[in-house]
């Protein structure tokens, strides 16, 4: 009987070894990865492939990058709460964005979207995410969404060269402060403000950008071109 209960111990623990072997080979062949297989993933639509290619025709030498976080192109120069800001920098991103020759984004850009639910909600954080790029000196436009309700590359990079913003400054002192709002002050009441100012179309900076504005600071730039061909030229003695 002992005999009997000796060999039924045996086998149990021998089928233990045996299992136990089984499962740690199993383990072992499941945490090496020889048998994994992937697939490519589309990163960016047909569409989307297309308007790159577009914003690269139309910044030639200049790096174009889809579908970026502005956590990854802006960081927080000045806030009375470092953590909210930062989090707005997580919450939201843009579908392009084109760089200088610095490395530092010059122009960002969504693809227009027509939102029938929640218009009012997702128009605000429009316009949160615009002041964010405003305030960075980086212009936010809005493309349509497809290359041939765009207008050639060339005349989309001339709109954007009279939209582009500049360089945000550094921290200014008290007297710097007073001497750049006396100077707009002058500009202002003289009637020779910056002609490049998108307020001067009706425009408000609040708003995004879209190919309507840009293209009515196109026909302003071009009046003030042709004015100033035809007048005459001054210091010239009258008959």
């Amino acid at each position: 009987m002992q005999t009997w209960i000796l060999v039924l111990t045996g086998v149990v623990l021998l089928a233990a070894v045996i299992m136990g072997v089984l499962l740690w080979r199993r383990q072992l062949k499941t945490s090496s990865g020889r048998d994994d297989r992937y697939t490519p993933e589309r990163l960016l639509t047909p569409e989307q492939v297309q308007m790159l290619d577009y914003l690269q025709d139309t910044f030639p030498g200049q790096v174009v990058l889809p579908s970026l976080r502005l956590q990854d192109m802006l960081s927080v120069r000045k806030t009375s709460d470092r953590k909210r800001a930062e989090a707005r920098l997580r919450q939201f991103k843009v579908d392009f964005a084109v760089f200088g020759e610095d490395g530092r984004p010059v122009f960002a850009f969504d693809i227009e979207q027509y939102h029938l639910s929640n218009a009012k909600a997702k128009e605000h954080l429009l316009k949160i995410k615009n002041r964010i790029l405003k305030t960075a000196g980086v212009r936010f436009v809005f493309l349509k969404n497809g290359i041939h309700r765009m207008p050639s590359p060339a005349d989309f990079r001339r709109q954007l060269n009279l939209a582009e913003l500049p360089p945000p400054r550094a921290i200014e002192s008290p007297e710097q402060a007073r001497e750049n709002v006396r100077q707009q002050l002058e500009s202002r009441f003289s009637g020779f403000g910056p002609t490049q100012d998108p307020a001067h179309s009706g425009f408000r900076d609040s708003e995004v950008m879209g190919l309507s504005s840009l293209m009515d600071l196109a026909r302003e730039q071009d009046i003030i071109e042709q004015m100033a061909r035809q007048r005459p030229p001054s210091g010239g003695r009258r008959a």
